[in-house]
Parts: C-alpha cells; structure tokens; sequence
C-alpha cells in the first residue's frame, strides 16, 4: 500500500500524551471511547510509523471495487488488465480473487490529488485561450 504520510512518534511520547489527557477523562472533558481511540491511534503511530486507516481493512470482491470507484464491473476488468491501478489483485482460496479495501481508497486519494493538481493543463492555459461556452481550452470540445 502506497504510504501517503509518514511520521515518527516515540512510545515515551505516546505514554506522556495519555498522562496529560487523564484528568480530561476524569473530569468527563473526553469520554471513555474518546481516550481509548487516542491511545490505541498514538501506539499504532508509534509501533507502525504511519497513521491507521479510518476504514478498517478487508477484502473486496472486483463487483465491490468498480462500485466504490463508481464504474461498471465490466469497465474495472478491463481497466485491470490494462494496468491502470497501482493496487494488485490477491488469490484467496485458491481461485477467489480480491482486492485490499484499504489500496481502493489510497488510489482514489492520489487520483483525487492529481485531478485538482493546480499544474493541470487547463490551469496553465491563459483565459483568453478558453472557449467561454464550454470552459475547456481552444480545440477541446465537449462530447
């Protein structure tokens, strides 16, 4: 899985911040879950270096991946085959093929990224070169 950011945090750190939020617990400022979620999130920047995931990692089907990439089953095949995600396909049981939940969400946060990229081409086209009835650049026509 491609690491967006990486961090280091010492577990004498981690047992510090846990210290300084205990009275916050005591006195109902953070609830119980509040605590127990920063603590097991600071240890597991701690040990991994990297931040967990908001989504709890499993494996998907092909049809559950084209549906989270908004995209027909048919249309994920093929894009498949012709390598255009970064995330591999996992044999389970021997023929059952599923994907890491986790690397789908990674993918659509670097696509996401590079799709508002302030270096796209049309950003760098001057405004006189834009067609004002479409919005694109000179030569590029809605289809």
């Amino acid at each position: 899985m491609h690491k967006m950011y990486s961090y280091s945090v010492r577990p004498a750190t981690v047992r510090l911040v846990t210290k300084l939020i205990a009275p916050l617990l005591d006195s109902g400022v953070v609830t119980n879950t509040e605590y127990n979620a920063i603590y097991k999130n600071l240890t597991y920047l701690a040990k991994k270096g990297e931040q967990m995931s908001p989504v709890p990692p499993r494996l998907i089907t092909g049809q559950e991946a084209a549906s989270i990439l908004g995209i027909s089953f048919s249309q994920f095949r093929t894009l498949e085959r012709e390598g255009a995600f970064p995330f591999k396909r996992r044999i389970v049981g021997g023929r059952n093929v599923r994907y890491r939940n986790t690397d789908l969400y990674a993918y659509m946060d670097i696509e996401s990224v590079i799709a508002v990229s302030p270096h796209s081409a049309e950003a760098d086209a001057p405004a006189d070169a834009k067609d004002s009835t479409n919005n694109r650049p000179n030569g590029l026509k809605a289809s």
